[in-house]
C-alpha cells in the first residue's frame, strides 16, 4: 500500500514516540511480522536506476529470511532528502537515497567524496568505502543516528547547457542548478557559473522557465528526467565520478533481529561491486538516446577546470587536515 508524505510523517510521529518511550510492539509480535522499511529515492520511476533499487530491496528481503519488507518510493515522495535524513537520525524506518554531501552536517569529511575531479574512476568508490578512513567516518555518523547501508557508483556527471561549453571561461554568466548543500555549491563554483539552488524535483521547471541555464548530472538522469527537452547541449566536463548511498536509522538497525542486520550489512556491502558495471553500461546507452533526441555533445578542456578544483580544500577548513592526500593514497 502506498502512503502520502503527510500520512507517513504522521505515522512516524506516532510510531517514533512509541519507540523512544519503550512502547514498541512486543518482540513476540515483531518476530511474526517483518519490519517495513520505506526507501525514499531522489530519482523517478522512469530512471534506469529505479529498477536497480527495486532489485536491491528484493535482495535484502530474500537475505533477511522474512524479517524485512522494503517498499520503494520515487521522486522524494516521502519528503525532501535533508528532511528525511533528519527524521531517520531520530528513528524513522526510512531508507534514504542520498549522495555523501548530505552527510556534511554529521561528518563534514564525507562531502569530499563528491569533490570535483578528486575521484578518477568508479572503482575508487569501493576502495574508499572499504578503507579504514571511511569506516572511521561511519562510526562517527552512527553515533549520530545514521547508518550507511551501501555506497555505489551513480554515474559520471556532465553539464547540460543552453550553449556549448569547451572551457571554464565559457560558463561565465550561466545559472547552473545545484542542490542546496555546501559541496554542491562548490561544484558550481568549480564549473564557473552562477549558482542556482533548486531541489531535484523542481529542476525541470527551473530549466524550462529559465530560472537555470544549465544543470549537471549523469547522462541517464538527464534523459530520464527529460531535462534534455529544456537545453540543447551536453558538455562532457566529467567533473564528478559520483557516488550515491542508502542511509537508514542506526536506532532502527539496532532494534532488528540478527538475520535482518546481517542481510542489510551483507547485501549493502556487496552491492557496490554489483551496481558499478550496470551503471557503466548505461552511460554509453544513454549518450546514444540523447543524441537520438537531438542533443549535441562536445568535448571539454578539463584542464581549464583543474585550478579551480585544486582550491576546493581551501573552502572546507573544517575538513581533517591532509584529507585529500589520505584519499589519494587510498584510491591510487
Amino acid at each position: 500500500m502506498n502512503v502520502t508524505r503527510k500520512q507517513f510523517l504522521k505515522t512516524f510521529a506516532i510510531g517514533g514516540a512509541a519507540l523512544a518511550s519503550g512502547l514498541a510492539t512486543p518482540s513476540i509480535l515483531r518476530a511474526q511480522t517483518p519490519t517495513l522499511l520505506r526507501m525514499n529515492l531522489v530519482v523517478g520511476n522512469q530512471d534506469p536506476s529505479f529498477g536497480m533499487w527495486q532489485d536491491f530491496g528484493r535482495r535484502i528481503e530474500e537475505a533477511a529470511e522474512g524479517t524485512l519488507k522494503v517498499e520503494i518510493y520515487p521522486t522524494e515522495t516521502l519528503g525532501k532528502t535533508n528532511d528525511m535524513i533528519e527524521a531517520l537520525s531520530r528513528g524513522a524506518p526510512i531508507l534514504q537515497d542520498s549522495d555523501p554531501t548530505h552527510l556534511y552536517n554529521y561528518k563534514s569529511d564525507f562531502a569530499a567524496m563528491m569533490a570535483p575531479y578528486l575521484l578518477k574512476k568508479p572503482e575508487d568508490i569501493g576502495a574508499l568505502w572499504n578503507s579504514d578512513l571511511v569506516r572511521g567516518w561511519e562510526e562517527e555518523v552512527q553515533a549520530k543516528g545514521i547508518r550507511i547501508l551501501t555506497l555505489t557508483y551513480f554515474g559520471t556527471r556532465h553539464l547540460l547547457t543552453s550553449r556549448p561549453v569547451a572551457k571554464r571561461a565559457d560558463t561565465q554568466g550561466l545559472k547552473i542548478r545545484n542542490a542546496p548543500t555546501k559541496m554542491w555549491n562548490e561544484v558550481g563554483r568549480v564549473l564557473g557559473g552562477n549558482i542556482t539552488n533548486t531541489a531535484f524535483s523542481e529542476a525541470y521547471t527551473a530549466l524550462s522557465q529559465g530560472v537555470a541555464d544549465a544543470a549537471e548530472s549523469p547522462l541517464s538522469v538527464i534523459y530520464s528526467t527529460r531535462w534534455y527537452e529544456t537545453k540543447p547541449y551536453v558538455s562532457l566536463t566529467g567533473h564528478l565520478v559520483a557516488t550515491t548511498s542508502i542511509l537508514m536509522s542506526q536506532r532502527v538497525y539496532e532494534g532488528l533481529p540478527e538475520a535482518a542486520q546481517k542481510a542489510l550489512d551483507t547485501v549493502g556491502r556487496d552491492y557496490t561491486a554489483i551496481r558499478q558495471p550496470e551503471i557503466v553500461a548505461l552511460e554509453s546507452e544513454y549518450r546514444t538516446k540523447l543524441e537520438e533526441a537531438g542533443l549535441v555533445f562536445n568535448d571539454v578542456d578539463q584542464a581549464s577546470f583543474f585550478d579551480a578544483a585544486a582550491e576546493t580544500p581551501n573552502h572546507f577548513p573544517e575538513w581533517t587536515p591532509g584529507l585529500y592526500d589520505s584519499i589519494n593514497q587510498i584510491i591510487s
